[in-house]
Order: structure tokens, then sequence, then C-alpha cells
């Protein structure tokens, strides 16, 4: 049980996700987005790395290839991607299309030695979530004011998901080295570096006059997904990668459909097309039943 809460836990964190990613578009452009939402993520992570003991890993020319490699992965690639995605879709659609994650990792995980034993129990459970993830990329599309190029922005985030997928597989064996808050904020940190280099070369940041006088609402949303979305999720998701195996961990890739759809159509009143919500019954079907058999299997 308590895997399961972790599992909804997260889920809950990276589901609201992309509400707030939505609001915090609407001030950043994708380049100020992505080094916004990652730096104030790894402030609070090495806050609390200080408060809780140290944050660093030391030099290890072997980890912090895997750590590049995570920042790179899952954090620096993805959040320049979901950022230019919320400029062109919905945040049901970027929250749609993270169920394909677990189909990603469930390929990768062939090539690497994840921990998962598999059965057929578990496979039929992928393939029906990956059924899902397909009827909803393909539901009719028709722009509108908030999705003026919904077919480009759901591929920028089915592409941002297949970098989720191999994050998954990198976080764990960093984790189990160093620890979840070590590997995070390490990440987090080369993450902050690299996309503030990136951000001066192509960004387009705005004034200081504009920050002042644009309302507070993304602002907002962008301290919250940062600290709580971004920091919190990631330390959670790290612990989960390396207690349940990389593919449980991202079966929260299959919950979080369900909460970005509801939390966009609540809050932003975001339509959500019939085929979308079929092919959301099919992920939370193929959900249930890998997780059943991935728990029975370990």
């Amino acid at each position: 049980m308590a895997a399961y809460a972790a599992l909804a836990f997260l889920s809950l964190l990276w589901g609201t996700s992309f509400l707030l990613i939505k609001i915090a578009a609407r001030l950043f452009d994708p380049f100020g987005f992505a080094l916004a939402r990652v730096g104030v993520a790894s402030a609070a992570l090495l806050i609390a790395g200080a408060l809780t003991g140290g944050v660093w890993p030391g030099r290890r020319p072997g980890l912090w290839r895997k750590l590049i490699a995570l920042s790179l992965f899952g954090q620096v690639v993805p959040f320049l991607l979901l950022g230019k995605a919320a400029q062109m879709t919905t945040s049901a659609d970027m929250a749609l299309m993270m169920g394909a994650s677990p189909i990603f990792v469930f390929l990768a995980a062939r090539f690497v030695r994840s921990g998962d034993r598999w059965t057929l129990l578990a496979a039929l459970g992928l393939a029906l979530g990956f059924a899902g993830v397909g009827l909803a990329l393909w539901s009719p599309t028709t722009p509108t004011a908030v999705a003026a190029h919904p077919a480009e922005g759901r591929a920028l985030a089915l592409l941002a998901a297949f970098c989720y997928a191999m994050s998954t597989l990198l976080s764990g064996a960093a984790t189990r080295e160093i620890g979840a808050v070590k590997a995070v904020a390490a990440s987090m940190t080369l993450s902050t570096l690299a996309l503030a280099a990136i951000d001066a070369a192509f960004g387009a940041r705005p004034s200081l006059a504009t920050i002042l006088a644009a309302p507070p609402g993304p602002i907002l949303a962008m301290v919250a997904l940062g600290v709580f979305n971004t920091a919190l999720g990631y330390f959670a998701y790290f612990r989960l990668v390396a207690s349940e195996g990389p593919t449980f961990a991202s079966l929260n890739n299959y919950i979080v459909p369900l909460i970005g759809v509801m939390g966009g159509a609540l809050a932003l009143g975001e339509p959500v097309a019939l085929a979308a919500w079929a092919g959301l019954a099919l992920v939370l079907t193929g959900v249930a039943l890998t997780g059943r058999s991935l728990r029975a299997a370990r």
C-alpha cells in the first residue's frame, strides 16, 4: 500500500503541473520558462539539502556522467519542449501524452538491467495503456485560442515523455549510489547552469518593468511549479524508482493524464474530446493490470 500511496502522491504533483505550466507560459517564453522552473527547484533542493546534511556528491567521474545525462533527459530537454508545447496546445493534451512514458520505459528496459521481472499480464496492461495514449493523440483537433497548434503541441509533449522515460532508467543508478536528495539537487543544479547558458544565447527575457506589471498568476504558478511539482516531485520520483523499480515508478504517467485533463477542464475550461476520454479509460485499465503484475513479480 505504501508504494501505491507514493505513486498516487507523485501522480498528484505531476498531474497538476500541466495546469501550472499553461498558466506560467503566459509570461515566459520556452527558454525563460525552463530556466525559471529548474532554477526555483534547484534553489529549493539546495536549501533543503543544506538543512539536512550535505547535498553535493563529490568527485566521481562515472557518477557525474550519469548526472549530466540525467539532467539533459530529465529536465533540460523536456522542460524546453513542454514550455513550447504550452504555447501550442492545452494542458490536458500535454498531460495525456505523458501516458506514453511507461511504454518507452518498457521498451528501453529490454536493453538495460532494470530489475523488473515481466509477465504477460504486465505486457497486456502496457499495451492497453499505449492504445489509450494513441487514441488520445489522434483524436480530432480544432485550433482554438488556447490551442493554436494542437497536433504539433501534442507531438512535442510526446517527445518530452520519451525524455522522461530515459531519465527514469538513469535515475535509479544515481539514486542508489548517492541517495535521492543528492541526485536530484546535483542534476537540477546542472540543468540550471545549462539552461542559463541557453537562455542567454536564445531567450527573449522580459524586462523588469514587464515582470512587475504582470499579473501575479504566472509568477505564483512558476514558484509552485518549481518548489512542489518539480523539486518535491523529482525527490519522490527518484525514491520510488529506487524502491520499486523504473517501470512501476513510470506508471504515474498513466494516472497523470486523468489529473491533468480534469485540472485543465475545471480550472481553465479546456475542451476534451470524447476520443480522449475513451483513451483515458484504456490508460487507467492498463495501469491497474501492469501495477498489479509488477508488484506480484517483485
